[in-house]
């Protein structure tokens, strides 16, 4: 077997069995080996003339190929995330169509591994290789990369590499406009959504679209029953699967062994994914309707002019999973004859986006069967008309407003929209005025056009009496129309959806699985403390302590107690996040409730307050105000506190609210949307992930509160016994103290696993046996009990939060962290040298002796005082030459670092006699990055100690195969020429071809004088850009 059996890596384990499972499906096996590659598309010719020419029906001549190759070369180095290649790729409005859009089976599908996306011409330098390219018409228009399961650092690991390394390569630019998809996995099922934060996840499969630095990474959840058993997967022979493996450079024996067997099955997490979403037919309608081009406009403060400016930013989206199952479950209800509908997403999933995708999706599904659609987006105010109207001018569709019957009746008379400039026309119907028509308009159709009007029910569960005749009336307008409702909160029993006429759901995607991709966080509802609550109603100067009346809760006695507790715990939520920007929200009863609670912070609090009011449109000013402390608490981070009155309980998204303060019993219905307001995702500038978003409540809700939670449970369970799913109820939206305490009993018991007696010296002990996984595990348990530790404080839970020693927990933190970044120190010696400061490093060492002799009762090593000394001044100095050398990819710094690996795995092993023994090997490496660092010394003053000269002398030696004396005579002679007028300005305004072409014209002529120049001609472009970038990364002026 150990013949057989020579590698269980990534590609072994992952890449090719992942590469078979696009086999399955359909896909074919390119090989680089005998591949044609347009260097700078990256565009396989051999599979793209055939492709095209079998597309478009005819030949293709090779004048037309390259022009075509020139042109799509042209679209990807603009720089607009690839808007107008997308567009040229779906287009069929050109002589050469590049995708067949109608019949998917037409394409050529494809896949390549690692392709080298380089920049250089002749060499893969500076290239980045995704391990599976997808190639559709020989187009690479995706990539999925694939890890190990259990890689250091995860997922997230490759999520930070593509957005801090890839996308901010100038150079990649354009491939990134070229690749439409992007995708990764580790071949690990999705993490339980009790034990992570959903935006820190380091298991599963993931894919998104090149967005720049806003690029976000989405699950994908397969939500087909079934569809994993039921799929045809195309069988691959044995000979085949051997070809990949030898072509991949590995021996085809590997083949046999039953870990590569194992790994080869369709069911692993990374090949289910493949089949979810790289299905041909799934892949093309998501290249087709699941990309979206937007440009949002934000608002910013020039405190030069001091005037407000309009900055567009550009943004490219992708449909999330659950959207690209809705639209597809939209036209699949068409084909039914009930087409109406109701599609319950959570809040936060992005309806009016799903509204936008479905657009384009539902106008292609009518345009083949000869039909015009007209679509309509229907909402009940007016902030949320403004909302959505930017929404979708944002993402390029045309918009007509409707505020009146009269508008309405015209937009209904119109058979096609007017305008065909944007990806298409919606009308945003504000139906608030609507509401109080007896009659709606009705639809006339003059000229017999075929339309299907689509009508998009924003919120349906809400502000629409289901008592009254609105909807019915509505449906009058065209009685062929098809209405689709969207609600992020159940309608509650069928009784009422059948009376809304809107019939059955089309889709739902719940708060459990909204929770668990990221979308959402759960809430944590923390009642205000006893003692408070029967303070503030004592201190009431009145009779009559019912809190349901307007004289009490208006009152000044109670605006002061509230006030006071609200103040004071906010302040107290800050601290315990060290967070000062998050924000809080204090919904009010009543308009006068709120302004006198607004007028209390401003005279009394440093905190600063903003007011919402629900009467603005009687008060022209508190509009005003009403949008700005809106806009202002959403994207300014002011004000601390907004003060509102109903306005904001559904249709605002704000990541900073994370607390809210509850004044008011809102009806069943509209209480899961206020306090919904606080569960958006937010990382704070200081790197803090909240898990939750926080309540408090004033008034005795909590009875109605568990009645609408019942009734989500009974409808979801009313769904599964009528439609036999397995869904998951509602009930852990909402925690408490007594969930986090469950959460610690759950930690807890997982810690015992290695930490069976709570002793810590013990513990450090058993530290040296555990590897780095374990110890990452260990980590990562201890601070979700630290965690738990500060909800219990936040939630006063004191009974709770005394069963934390956070000392003990802190120490083993420390103790598990010191071993980290010893086994970091032995394995990248020179990169942790260079990261941490000196007293960790002596620390971890000190820590690690200590413990070894503990352990060993090594005798011969028992520490003294004076001892340890010399160890410490020898690590020291040997930081100091490390930190001070610039240019750790020096072969000589290589060569340093091996030696330290050494050392580091002999003092792993306790191998040394004695402590004398250690600080000597010690010293020999301190003199070796000393002398290092004086031989670049005295380089660096030939080139009037310029760095970036010597370390252009160093990469010129490595890379080229000139004689080094002349590399240095050739840097020599540039240093000389072009001293006097390099700076940092300069560099940046010449641009690097400026540079390289400037410095030729002043020594070209002396390296031909010297006799130089045909020595160094092949590599002369080579070496001067070497030097360019180096002046760039050292910022030097010289």
């Amino acid at each position: 077997m150990a013949e057989i059996f020579t590698h269980f890596n990534e590609d072994t384990r992952v890449k090719f069995p992942a590469t078979v499972q696009f086999l399955r499906l359909g896909y074919n096996y390119q090989s680089l080996k005998d591949a044609q590659v347009d260097f700078e598309t990256k565009i396989f010719i051999n599979r793209f003339k055939p492709a095209l020419e079998r597309i478009n029906n005819r030949e293709i001549s090779n004048d037309e190929l390259f022009k075509l190759l020139a042109e799509i070369n042209t679209l990807i180095k603009n720089n607009d995330l690839g808007k107008e290649f997308y567009k040229r790729l779906l287009s069929s409005e050109y002589d050469i169509k590049l995708i067949d859009l109608d019949d998917y089976s037409n394409n050529d599908f494809a896949i390549v591994d690692e392709l080298p996306f380089s920049i250089k011409e002749g060499t893969e330098e500076g290239s980045f290789r995704p391990d599976i390219n997808i190639l559709i018409n020989g187009m690479p228009l995706a990539f999925l990369e694939v890890k190990h399961p259990n890689n250091s650092g995860g997922i997230q690991v490759e999520f930070e590499r593509m957005i801090n390394k890839r996308f901010k390569n100038d150079d990649y630019r354009k491939y990134f406009n070229l690749i439409q998809i992007i995708s990764f996995s580790n071949n690990m099922e999705y993490e339980d959504a009790d034990d992570d934060i959903a935006s820190e996840v380091k298991a599963g499969s993931f894919y998104t679209t090149p967005n720049g630095q806003s690029t976000s990474f989405s699950f994908f959840r397969e939500d087909i029953k079934e569809y994993h058993a039921n799929y045809k997967l195309k069988e691959i022979d044995k000979d085949t699967v051997k070809y990949i493996v030898k072509d991949g450079g590995y021996n085809p024996d590997e083949t046999d062994t039953p870990e590569f067997e194992t790994n080869l099955s369709d069911l692993t997490p990374c090949n289910r994914f493949i089949t979810s979403f790289y299905d041909k037919e799934r892949f093309m309608y998501m290249l087709r309707y699941g990309i979206m081009f937007l440009t949002e406009i934000k608002k910013i403060h020039n405190a030069t002019t001091n005037t407000d400016e309009e900055l567009p930013i550009k943004q490219k989206h992708i449909m999330r999973y659950p959207q690209f199952f809705a639209t597809r479950a939209i036209i699949k209800r068409f084909g039914e004859k009930d087409k109406n509908g109701i599609i319950w997403h959570t809040q936060g999933s992005g309806k009016t986006a799903l509204s936008a995708y479905a657009n384009r999706v539902i106008t292609d599904y009518f345009a083949k069967k000869n039909v015009n659609t007209r679509f309509f987006f229907v909402v009940d105010r007016l902030d949320l008309m403004k909302q959505a109207t930017t929404e979708f001018v944002n993402r390029g569709f045309n918009v007509t407003k409707v505020n009146s019957k009269i508008e309405f009746a015209r937009e209904l008379k119109k058979p096609l929209d007017e305008s065909n400039d944007g990806i298409g026309t919606i009308c945003v119907i504000n139906v608030q005025k609507l509401m109080e028509e007896s009659k709606m308009p009705v639809v006339e159709n003059d000229y017999n056009v075929k339309v299907q009007r689509i009508f998009f029910v924003d919120e349906a569960h809400r502000s629409y009496n289901v008592h009254g005749e609105f909807f019915k009336n509505l449906m009058t307008c065209d009685e062929h129309g098809i209405y689709i409702a969207m609600t992020g909160t159940p309608l509650l029993s069928k009784k009422e959806r059948s009376n809304l006429k809107f019939g059955d759901y089309i889709h739902k995607y719940f708060y459990d699985k909204s929770i668990a991709d990221g979308y959402t966080l759960r809430i944590k509802k923390e009642q205000i403390d006893t003692t408070a609550k029967a303070e503030i109603r004592e201190n009431l100067d009145i009779e009559n302590q019912n809190l349901d009346s307007k004289d009490v809760y208006e009152s000044n006695d109670y605006i002061e107690g509230v006030s006071k507790y609200i103040e004071k715990d906010f302040r107290q939520f800050r601290l315990v996040n060290t967070d000062n920007t998050i924000g809080g929200m204090i919904v009010c009863r009543s308009n006068e409730q709120a302004r006198k609670i607004n007028e209390w912070f401003k005279d009394n609090s440093q905190l600063t307050s903003g007011l919402v009011m629900s009467d603005s449109e009687n008060n022209a000013v508190q509009s005003v105000l009403n949008e700005q402390n809106q806009i202002n608490f959403r994207e300014n981070g002011y004000p601390d506190i907004l003060v509102v009155h109903y306005m904001l309980t559904t249709g605002y998204d704000v990541k900073r609210l994370k607390k809210m303060y509850l004044l008011r019993g809102p009806h069943a219905q509209s209480l899961l949307q206020t306090i919904s307001r606080v569960n958006r995702p937010y990382k704070s500038p200081t790197g803090k992930v909240y898990q939750y978003g926080y309540i408090v409540d004033f008034v005795d809700i909590e009875k109605e509160y568990n009645n609408t939670l019942d009734a989500y449970i009974k409808e979801l369970e009313a769904d599964m016994n009528e439609d036999g799913d397995d869904e998951v109820s509602l009930s852990g939206l909402v925690v408490d103290k007594e969930d986090i305490k469950k959460k610690l009993d759950k930690l807890i018991a997982e810690i015992k696993q290695f930490i069976p007696v709570d002793n810590i010296e013990m513990f450090v002990n058993m530290m040296q046996y555990f590897n780095k996984e374990a110890l990452l595990k260990i980590r990562k348990l201890l601070t979700g009990i630290k965690d738990c530790s500060v909800e219990f404080k936040l939630s006063r839970a004191d009974e709770y939060s005394k069963l934390i020693d956070d000392d003990k927990v802190n120490k083993y933190l420390r103790t598990v962290n010191d071993r980290i970044s010893f086994i970091n120190l032995s394995t990248k010696v020179i990169d942790t040298l260079d990261i941490m400061n000196n007293d960790e490093v002596v620390k971890v060492v000190y820590e690690f002796i200590k413990t070894k002799i503990s352990i060993l009762d090594l005798s011969k090593f028992m520490l003294k005082d004076e001892d340890f000394e010399k160890v410490k001044e020898v690590i020291t100095d040997l930081q100091k030459e490390v930190q001070k050398n610039k240019n750790k990819k020096d072969i000589k710094v290589q060569k340093l670092e091996e030696l330290l690996k050494k050392i580091f795995d002999k003092l792993q092993m306790f191998e040394y006699e004695n402590i004398d023994e250690l600080s000597d090997e010690l010293r020999k490496a301190y003199e070796e990055a000393k002398r290092i660092n004086e031989e670049n010394e005295r380089l660096s003053e030939s080139y009037g100690g310029s760095f970036a000269f010597v370390k252009t002398l160093s990469d010129a030696v490595l890379e080229t195969n000139i004689d080094r004396s002349v590399i240095e005579n050739l840097l020599k002679i540039v240093y000389d020429n072009i001293k006097d007028t390099i700076y940092d300005d300069a560099l940046i305004i010449q641009g690097k071809k400026g540079f390289i072409d400037a410095t030729k014209t002043k020594i070209t002529s002396i390296l031909l004088k010297q006799k130089l120049y045909k020595e160094v001609k092949d590599s002369y472009n080579e070496i001067l850009e070497m030097l360019y970038i180096n002046l760039i990364l050292y910022k030097e002026s010289i």
